[in-house]
C-alpha cells in the first residue's frame, strides 16, 4: 500500500534531507529508501550522501518524475505530460505510476482545453498536489469545497481515492460510486489506481470493480 505521508515528516524532509545521510531519512519516516528518494525528488530535494549504494537499486524513472512535477509547476504542460507518460509506461513502482498517471490526467485535460499555463492555481490541481504530498487533509477540503466532489467527477474520484487512503471505505465507495455514475470510464481507472488497495480488498465493495 502506498505510504500516507503526514505532514510532520514531509516538513522534516524539507528540514533535515540537505542535513541527513538516506539511512538516518528511512529510520525517520519509517518506509524503504525508494519511497523517500520518490518524495524527494517530488519536493526537489536529496540526502547529505546521495549518490549512495542503495540509490542504485532506485527506480530510475523518480528523476524523471520529478522532472515533471517541475515543467508541470511552470505550466509547460505538453513537456510534463512527455515525462509522466514516460513514467507511467516504465516505472516499476505502482505508486509512482498512479502518481504520473493523475498528473498526465490533468495535463491532458490543459493541453485539450488549450489554456496554457494560465490556470496553474486550478483547483483540481492544487487537490491532486496536495494528495501526492501527503497531505490529505488538505486534499479532501479542496475536493469538498463548494460541494465538488458531488458536483464533478474528477473531484468525486479524488475525494474516493483519499477516503480508501485514509481507510475510510463507505466514504470511498459511496464517492467512488457517484463518480463512476457521472463517467462509467472511472470504474476502469479504479480497478489498477493503487489508492483503492484497501477497498478493492473489502468483500462488501467488490461489486463496485466488477459490475
Amino acid at each position: 500500500m502506498a505510504k500516507r505521508w503526514t505532514n510532520e515528516e514531509i516538513t522534516y524532509l524539507k528540514r533535515y534531507a540537505k542535513k541527513k545521510k538516506l539511512s538516518d531519512l528511512v529510520g525517520r519516516c519509517n518506509t524503504d529508501a525508494s519511497t523517500v528518494q520518490e518524495k524527494l525528488a517530488e519536493l526537489g530535494l536529496g540526502a547529505l550522501d546521495s549518490p549512495t549504494p542503495l540509490e542504485a537499486k532506485v527506480d530510475p524513472m523518480i528523476t524523471v518524475f520529478g522532472r515533471g512535477v517541475k515543467a508541470l509547476h511552470r505550466g509547460n504542460w505538453s513537456e510534463a505530460a512527455g515525462l509522466f507518460e514516460r513514467v507511467a509506461e516504465k516505472s516499476g513502482q505502482d505508486h509512482l505510476a498512479g502518481s504520473a498517471r493523475r498528473y498526465l490526467r490533468i495535463c491532458q485535460q490543459r493541453l485539450s482545453e488549450g489554456e496554457g499555463g494560465k490556470k496553474a492555481r486550478d483547483p483540481f490541481l492544487a487537490a491532486v498536489y496536495e494528495r501526492n504530498r501527503g497531505d490529505l487533509d488538505a486534499a479532501l477540503e479542496i475536493c469538498s469545497a463548494g460541494g465538488r466532489r458531488n458536483k464533478d467527477e474528477k473531484f468525486a474520484y479524488l475525494a474516493a481515492a483519499i477516503f480508501s487512503l485514509q481507510e475510510d471505505f463507505e466514504n470511498a465507495a459511496k464517492y467512488l460510486d457517484l463518480a463512476i455514475e457521472m463517467h462509467p470510464k472511472n470504474r476502469v481507472h479504479a480497478g489498477y489506481d493503487s489508492d483503492f488497495e484497501g477497498l478493492r480488498e473489502e468483500p462488501d465493495y467488490e461489486h463496485i470493480f466488477s459490475s
